[in-house]
């Protein structure tokens, strides 16, 4: 076993657990570079076929969803990522987790949703290709 770890790390491979903290970072980043409105790296990480399966249960294509990011810039007040479990399976993860959001103005709205992210490695390099939102809390 330690052989095969040694290995896998001698060739360029990462270990589960050091996939699991880069991708935990990514969904943070994808969150603070919406709340920032920095729509051009948060559509870097994602897939030019990512889609994702909106609260609304509306399917929103990547193109569709950087029109909703510039739209957005300044409103959103506050972004938080927590509870993730992420699921590596060679060059593909599933990783869930919660997002609480805040936008700013007269009329403040707070959204809590589920979301589940599938991430595929290109190139060395990962990227979301499919995303579903559930909302909680009415």
């Amino acid at each position: 076993m330690i052989v095969e770890a040694a290995l896998v790390l001698a060739i360029g491979g990462q270990s589960d657990a050091a996939v699991v903290r880069e991708l935990e970072k990514m969904e943070h980043q994808l969150a603070e570079t919406y709340k920032a409105g920095d729509c051009a790296a948060w559509g870097a990480m994602l897939a030019p076929e990512w889609s994702v399966t909106h609260i609304t249960a509306q399917v929103i294509t990547k193109a569709q969803a950087l029109e909703m990011c510039d739209a957005a810039k300044g409103q959103i007040a506050h972004a938080a990522i927590d509870d993730i479990s992420v699921r590596v399976f060679g060059d593909a993860a599933v990783v869930t987790g919660r997002t609480t959001a805040s936008t700013s103005g007269a009329n403040p709205v707070t959204v809590t949703l589920r979301f589940t992210d599938v991430f595929v490695r290109r190139s060395g390099r990962w990227l979301v290709v499919a995303s579903h939102a559930t909302r909680l809390g009415g």
